[in-house]
């Protein structure tokens, strides 16, 4: 015959749990669909940038260096391709630098957003709410990840534009690229575009 505590030990290991598991949520299908249904505005990116792209992010993440590549450097001005698809509603911040003992000075960003060669999804642009800039390393983070954060400070002409920005745009995304450059306050700055 048992004793009581060997009992007691024993419903422990077979008596039936108090209550499952919780389950995992499923992040499944509804929301996977719900990306996929979204308009793709963008196959890839082609940037022109003096002097060059430190990051860039998608949605609040880094993208992968693998996924960037140099076209062409010009006196260490840099054109890029970056291999995103991007959708309406997607959110992409670039931290551009400008060294301002080059060039006299001269700085620039530009962006097409390409479904291929010639065919744009967005391009850079001083105008609308779609463009901003923060150029506080401070705030940087909650202007990367969050997607409305720092709308409300539009992007602005370089004080002195780079020559070769819009022949370098014009020779890698396609002559019809009718964009803009654009760019914050500062040196080091970074810029958001909010897809629409």
């Amino acid at each position: 015959m048992f004793s009581l505590p060997v009992l007691a030990m024993a419903s422990l290991f077979f008596a039936k749990p108090l209550s499952s598991p919780p389950s995992m949520p499923k992040v499944s299908a509804n929301l996977q669909k719900s990306i996929k249904d979204r308009p793709i505005r963008a196959n890839y990116l082609i940037t022109a940038a003096d002097d060059f792209i430190v990051s860039a992010y998608l949605n609040g993440k880094e993208v992968d260096v693998s996924k960037r590549t140099m076209l062409w450097e010009r006196f260490g001005a840099t054109m890029e391709q970056i291999d995103v698809v991007v959708r309406k509603g997607d959110w992409l911040v670039f931290n551009v630098v400008n060294n301002r003992l080059r060039w006299n000075g001269c700085s620039y960003f530009g962006v097409a957003g390409c479904y291929a060669k010639d065919e744009f999804g967005f391009v850079s642009t001083r105008d609308g709410a779609q463009w901003s800039a923060c150029d506080n390393a401070k705030d940087s983070e909650k202007f990367i990840t969050k997607k409305e954060w720092g709308r409300n400070r539009p992007v602005s002409k370089p004080e002195k534009d780079w020559d070769f920005g819009l022949t370098g745009m014009k020779s890698c995304a396609g002559d019809h690229w009718n964009g803009q450059s654009v760019w914050g306050s500062s040196r080091n700055t970074w810029i958001k575009i909010v897809v629409e």
